[in-house]
């Protein structure tokens, strides 16, 4: 019985390799007929099935990502271009993933890389902006690294994104975060390396997973430093580690500096 399981589970990882693979080369053929707009800005095609004029601060943002995370993480260039495929409504876009992806989940937004491209799935809704921006930098992470921890994959797409001017000191998370380091209920950064899954994280593990990026992208140098470093390792293939043992090496009393970090605001 556990043979016959085995057996499906592999046939449906087949035909879901195999779907991919058949959108990345099929896409652009029938792009004339598909997607009304298409264009490309730095390393990201878009396809979308709307006009994209009106949204070219998003498309600006959008292309920008990969010198912004360049710029904060060291991850260097893309060595892939990343596909965009956006939709003006839920309904085409939730017909759209069960066609091609049935076997993936819904949700508002999607990253999905297989053998390939990566490729960033979203409609239009209230916060549309935000869920390409977050998708994207996703779509970045994973097309100059070979691997990125779950936590810090979601804490950075958490703090990239809101616009660029929002990021530092605007992001909606800061309000709430600061009442949970006041009380001591904010995760420590051992407990958001256990998790292993993206089911295991709520609102609370998101926020705290942005809140430790923001730690090491503006709070003590030597935090940035081995955030950069840790990355470079996963860049030149060298085994890399657990971050918070790193960080801990560095910053001793790390934990005390993290929730400092977080009461200046309070202030």
């Amino acid at each position: 019985m556990s043979q016959v399981l085995s057996i499906r589970k592999w046939a449906l990882r087949i035909v879901v390799w195999a779907t991919v693979l058949l959108l990345i080369c099929t896409a652009p053929l029938v792009a004339e007929d598909r997607w009304p707009d298409e264009r490309q800005a730095g390393p990201f095609v878009f396809h979308a099935n709307f006009s994209l004029d009106g949204h070219e601060h998003l498309v600006a943002d959008t292309s920008a990502l990969q010198r912004d995370l360049n710029e904060k993480l060291g991850i260097g260039q893309l060595r892939e271009p990343v596909h965009l495929f956006l939709f003006s409504r839920k309904s085409t876009y939730q017909k759209y993933m069960q066609q091609f992806f049935p076997a993936v989940p819904y949700r508002r937004a999607l990253f999905i890389k297989r053998r390939g491209p990566g490729m960033v799935f979203a409609h239009v809704n209230r916060e549309f902006e935000i869920d390409v921006r977050h998708e994207s930098t996703h779509a970045v992470l994973h097309a100059c690294l070979s691997h990125v921890p779950l936590w810090l994959d979601e804490g950075l797409a958490e703090y990239f994104e809101v616009a660029p001017d929002e990021r530092a000191f605007a992001n909606p998370h800061l309000k709430t975060l600061c009442r949970e380091v006041t009380s001591g209920s904010a995760s420590t950064i051992e407990s958001l390396e256990a998790i292993t899954g993206v089911e295991e994280m709520g609102h609370a593990q998101y926020r705290h997973a942005w809140s430790w990026a923001h730690f090491m992208l503006h709070g003590p140098v030597e935090a940035h430093d081995e955030l950069v470093r840790y990355f470079a390792d996963i860049k030149n293939d060298v085994p890399a580690g657990r971050l918070s043992i790193r960080l801990r090496r560095r910053l001793p009393d790390l934990d005390f500096r993290y929730a400092e970090h977080f009461r200046t605001w309070t202030k």
